[in-house]
């Protein structure tokens, strides 16, 4: 607008559509030395099309990256030529006559998408942006707005960069609170933890003598809330080794006790556990932390049940925004308080250069660690603040923070894993692989890397000559996609597909459990110890990981024979208990629709119902393919499946398909009303809630957003009410099951959490009688319009499990 010059710095190509007399595009390459400045003609001679043409070779050849579809089989080389014959999109339209009959079929096919294609690559140039070009100059920077601008925008490793840099030339961010002081016991007379209380000065105290220990007992026994982390030499609470116990009492200080460091004055591991247990497991001092489950964890193994766990602030953050990205301390404090923490890296680096803390020294591990429990401590206000803010303070106090003690106590159970039977099974799958790698070479007449996309690639669709699914895209190596979806559409196409779709299978199978499931077995409890991550997902359910026992494969035969190899214990068999169909439940009961609540009150099979109801048929008339039909509908509106949806997980043509649903709702018309509802609430307040009010942000859906995103956001809008409360009610039955079991004198205890079901491990003799309690128990978690129900299996294996009683 000023005339002047401009140079855009940037790693995205699609800048090279600005170039002109006046705009520079500078390119990185591999290294800053690299980078390259495109006047016009280097962009002719790096895209072999003009600035200008940047756009319309997009929507030729479209970006995956970006989701741009382009037109479908239209080539670089194509693109390039057209271009350079016809200058633009329109002229080349207008010239389809003189194109070549397959050259003018994909365009003739393709036209809406070229030009939306031409629309979504396009950069907009004509926004009204103001620019005052004085505050643009260098002498304009402010460190401390900078500073403001990426803690808002929550860009940590640039605000560290931004500190490293103000140090080097003068200009130092102050943090909220600096680390200055290293206490031991002499500075104690004359500093204590409360003479700094709320003050910017953090005294960090060095628990290394009988003195300083009963020091802090006393601070401890005098206090109302303690805040307590571990450090430790892994990441693995069941294999982790104690380095050091952290604890604060208040905001201005902490304690920190080394038992682990490799070098250094400390204390005795059981000194110090026998002075600090009693404080730890008062009922009337509260307890919090960050991730508290993985201390709690740490300190259960050696003797020490914290209780009661009062507040942890990873949980916090989590229940009041489920997608927030600051569920690490260092992000929380640094977003919410304003204060900059130590990395972990910094201590212990990275890389194959990694320490463990042992080996940090104590001065250095005291003040990262000391540092970590009492941020706690000031995060707490805010965070409860906001929970009552956001009317979710019950949910976290009465099911969220119960939930750790259940989950630590699964955690440390863990379940026992049969290794002969995978290692067996391992050599059977081993076999089988080979055997399909010597049926492809026999087939294509060439050995090949099975396990190469390129070489895949080549092979079927040149050497066997294949056609590709329509709109498969070539990726970067010129080469067609061999991706899962591409190869799962040529199912049957030829017998060679159908074997690497096996192999492929097979081999995740064998590297992914039956392989490495026997090497994460604990040494010391031969047994497999899941994590349960409490904050692993937006809807509220829990996530499984080291090892994933929430996602082993069941929908084929091989993938069930995993199960086969989780066991019970001598004398003792695994029990089951699964809710039925409580997500169509409680679909039932939030839209309050009549029809579907008198089929589930009357016990009926719900999807028979449904399909007796739409295709207008008595309930026994109902064929296999009318109920598969019905129960693809029933499950797929809980998804925000559309009738095109619907039309890929049945054999229904698009009409048929948009009949089949026009007619569902009109049978069940408070569900239409729900669905609908729900959407409506999202775009109006930004989020939706489950029954005991968890809430999910959908903020997108307030404003103006394309159609493919706020088709998604509706669909998981639509969703999240109904997995979130069948996550909370089962919340509530794992909270509810170990107390009813005590209470009846049974010593079953839950393992694992997968889904809707719960699995135990009991005594065999007290099979029946835990079955009936665990099932009770559930069944009344929570008051619907219908009944929940579950069903009950047990048996020796988790694979074998058979209906009980």
């Amino acid at each position: 607008e000023k005339g002047l010059g401009v140079k855009i710095f940037t790693g995205d190509r699609d800048l090279l559509q600005l170039v002109n007399d006046r705009i520079i595009v500078n390119l990185p390459g591999r290294s800053l030395a690299d980078a390259k400045d495109f006047y016009p003609q280097d962009v002719v001679d790096y895209l072999g099309i003009h600035p200008n043409q940047v756009v319309d070779y997009k929507a030729l050849v479209g970006d995956p990256s970006d989701n741009i579809p382009g037109v479908y089989g239209i080539g670089k080389k194509t693109a390039e030529n057209l271009l350079k014959e016809y200058g633009t999109l329109d002229e080349i339209y207008n010239n389809l006559q003189l194109l070549s009959t397959g050259v003018r079929k994909k365009l003739e096919s393709n036209r809406e998408n070229a030009y939306l294609s031409r629309e979504l690559a396009e950069i907009i140039c004509n926004l009204e942006i103001p620019l005052d070009l004085d505050k643009a100059k260098p002498d304009q920077y402010d460190p401390d707005k900078v500073m403001d601008l990426f803690r808002e925008l929550e860009f940590r490793s640039l605000a560290k960069r931004l500190v490293d840099l103000g140090k080097q030339y003068g200009k130092v961010e102050k943090d909220a609170i600096q680390i200055t002081m290293f206490m031991d016991q002499q500075d104690l007379d004359s500093s204590t933890p409360e003479e700094n209380k709320h003050g910017d000065i953090f005294n960090v105290i060095n628990v290394n003598s009988i003195e300083s220990l009963n020091h802090l007992v006393s601070s401890m026994e005098n206090s109302k809330r303690i805040a307590f982390d571990t450090e430790t030499t892994s990441t693995d609470e069941m294999d982790a080794d104690l380095v050091g116990i952290s604890i604060a009492v208040d905001e201005g200080s902490g304690f920190y006790i080394p038992v682990g460091h490799q070098t250094g004055q400390q204390l005795e591991l059981p000194v110090v556990l026998d002075a600090i247990r009693e404080p730890l497991t008062d009922p009337k001092i509260e307890k919090v932390g960050h991730n508290l489950k993985f201390d709690y964890v740490m300190l259960a193994r050696h003797g020490i049940n914290v209780t009661p766990l009062s507040f942890d602030s990873m949980i916090a953050e989590w229940v009041i925004e489920p997608a927030s990205r600051n569920l690490g301390l260092k992000n929380l404090s640094w977003v919410r308080l304003n204060h900059r923490m130590t990395e972990i890296v910094d201590l212990i680096g990275k890389g194959k250069n990694q320490i463990t803390m042992a080996e940090v020294p104590i001065e250095t591990a005291a003040e990262y660690a000391a540092d970590d429990a009492a941020v706690v401590l000031r995060l707490i206000p805010s965070l409860t603040e906001e929970l009552e803010e956001r009317e979710s303070l019950s949910l976290f106090m009465e099911l969220e923070m119960p939930l750790i003690n259940v989950l630590a106590d699964m955690e440390m159970t863990g379940i026992s894993l049969d290794t002969d039977f995978l290692k067996s099974m391992s050599l059977r799958l081993g076999s089988r692989l080979q055997e399909i790698e010597d049926s492809i070479s026999d087939q294509v007449g060439v050995s090949f890397n099975i396990n190469s996309p390129q070489q895949l690639s080549k092979i079927l669709f040149e050497t066997l000559k294949l056609d590709p699914p329509a709109g498969t895209r070539k990726t970067t190596s010129g080469l067609y996609s061999t991706a899962a979806g591409v190869l799962d559409s040529m199912r049957d196409v030829h017998p060679v597909v159908n074997l690497i779709l096996e192999h492929r299978e097979l081999s995740k199978l064998k590297s992914t459990y039956v392989d490495t499931l026997p090497l994460q077995v604990n040494p010391k409890t031969q047994r497999v110890h899941t994590s349960f991550n409490q904050a692993g997902s937006r809807t509220g359910r829990l996530a499984s990981s080291n090892p994933n026992l929430q996602n082993i494969p069941i929908r084929t035969t091989i993938g069930r024979e995993v199960r086969n190899a989780f066991i019970a214990s001598p004398g003792n068999h695994l029990l089951a208990v699964d809710y039925s169909q409580v997500e169509l439940r409680i679909v039932a009961h939030m839209a309050n629709d009549e029809a579907m609540k008198a089929a589930f009150n009357a016990g009926q099979d719900i999807h028979a119902t449904t399909a007796a109801a739409i295709y207008k048929i008595d309930l026994d008339a109902v064929t296999r393919e009318q109920r598969r039909h019905a129960k693809a509908i029933n499950f797929g509106l809980i998804y925000g499946m559309s009738a095109y949806g619907l039309t890929r997980a049945t054999d229904l043509t698009l009409a048929e398909a948009e009949d089949f649903v026009s007619e569902y709702f009109n049978q069940f018309p408070g569900v239409k009303r729900y669905l609908d509802g729900i959407k409506q609430k999202a775009a109006e307040v930004g989020y939706v809630e489950t029954l005991m009010g968890r809430r999910r942000y959908f903020r997108d859906l307030m404003r103006t957003i394309n159609q493919q995103t706020r088709m998604r956001e509706e669909r998981e809008a639509i969703n999240a009410p109904i997995q979130g409360t069948a996550a909370d009610i089962m919340k509530i039955a794992m909270l509810r099951v170990p107390k009813a079991l005590a209470n009846s004198g049974l010593r079953a205890k839950i393992l694992l959490q997968v889904h809707d079901e719960l699995v135990l491990e009991c005594p065999t003799r007290e099979l029946t009688e835990t079955s009936e309690v665990v099932r009770k128990t559930m069944e009344n978690a929570y008051k619907l319009d219908v009944p929940l129900c579950t069903e009950v299996r047990a048996g020796r294996n988790w694979g074998d499990l058979k209906p009980y009683p």
